[in-house]
């Protein structure tokens, strides 16, 4: 008796096994060279039925971002009836398509050609077998990592390749990344490096210490502050700036150079640089052959705040200066 038991249990696995290798699907993503910019190109599939019948499919999307993890999007198909073999699907075949975005459900029909936010994504898909009782099989699942990038960077402006300045404190423009419907949180990051000699402008962008860096721009547009110490005549300098959608890096300009005139002349900060700092971590190098001039606008009412002061000399770091500072509410 017991060995009838062991018996009909082997059967029943291997019929099991058999089944689930059986319905097998296979799903890959058709990713074009230049990359995925628009939602519907998440649909243009190959799908290889190897169940030996037609079978009654659900498709499912799920887009999470790489680095926390978070869902952006899920998406499901209507039912379609899938072939034998390998079938080339669009996003047309699998309409209508049902959307959750950030836990709101829309019913998209000719929704889905808007771009995707610039980012770094994990692709999933899965799908199920329609039973009697639903969708209840998992009869294919894959996944894959993209990347959507503007389709083109930001581009410089102004000052010129190579031009020379009559100002120590120039006026920065640049033309956004574009389209603006793949960002939800556009901004900017500005980088000046001194050029020196021997150098192209890119080498010194990759070398060389920053003299100025301004993070969260909202505008495509800066004047070098009166509140840093002003470029110096005669000097070279290279900068770039970078495009982020929140935190992530979108896409960055190319790196131009300018130079100041040597008989350039100006009477801002003649005594040493003035700098106004900000509340989180946005450390920045700030060069001065005098006094070094602080405002900080203490909004939320800290009553301490730790100071660091380190020099910079070709690349190299050394403390000067570690201390506590008491703070009063505002100015």
């Amino acid at each position: 008796m017991m060995k009838l038991k062991t018996f009909w249990i082997f059967v029943g696995l291997m019929i099991a096994v058999s089944s689930f290798s059986s319905a097998q699907i296979l799903i890959t993503p058709q990713v074009p060279p230049q990359g995925i910019f628009l939602k519907n190109q998440l649909w243009n599939l190959v799908v290889i039925n190897n169940s030996g019948s037609t079978q009654e499919v659900q498709l499912q999307l799920t887009i999470t971002d790489a680095v926390s993890g978070q869902t952006l999007i899920s998406a499901a198909t209507r039912t379609i009836v899938l072939p034998k073999g390998a079938t080339l699907l669009k996003e047309k075949d699998l309409a209508p398509i049902r959307y959750t975005f950030g836990g709101s459900v829309n019913s998209v029909a000719g929704g889905t050609s808007d771009f995707l936010p610039v980012g770094n994504y994990t692709v999933c898909y899965v799908i199920t077998e329609n039973h009697s009782k639903g969708f209840d099989f998992a009869a294919g699942e894959e996944c894959v990592d993209i990347t959507v990038e503007p389709m083109t960077p930001p581009q410089l402006i102004s000052p010129a390749d190579t031009s020379v300045l009559d100002t120590r404190y120039p006026h920065f423009n640049w033309i956004p990344p574009a389209p603006l419907s793949m960002f939800n949180n556009l901004s900017y990051e500005i980088l000046i490096v001194e050029l020196r000699k021997g150098q192209s402008p890119y080498e010194a962008m990759e070398r060389n210490s920053p003299l100025f860096i301004e993070r969260y721009l909202n505008t495509p547009y800066l004047l070098y502050p009166a509140s840093y110490k002003a470029l110096e005549p005669g000097r070279d300098y290279a900068w770039q700036v970078i495009a982020k959608n929140g935190n992530t890096y979108a896409q960055k300009t190319e790196v131009w150079s300018f130079t100041i005139k040597k008989d350039t002349v100006t009477n801002a900060n003649p005594n040493g640089t003035y700098v106004k700092l900000r509340k989180g971590f946005d450390a920045n190098s700030y060069p001065t052959d005098g006094d070094l001039y602080v405002e900080y606008n203490n909004e939320s009412g800290d009553t301490l705040v730790h100071v660091s002061i380190y020099l910079l000399n070709d690349n190299q770091r050394q403390t000067m200066e570690i201390k506590k500072i008491k703070l009063k509410q505002g100015q």
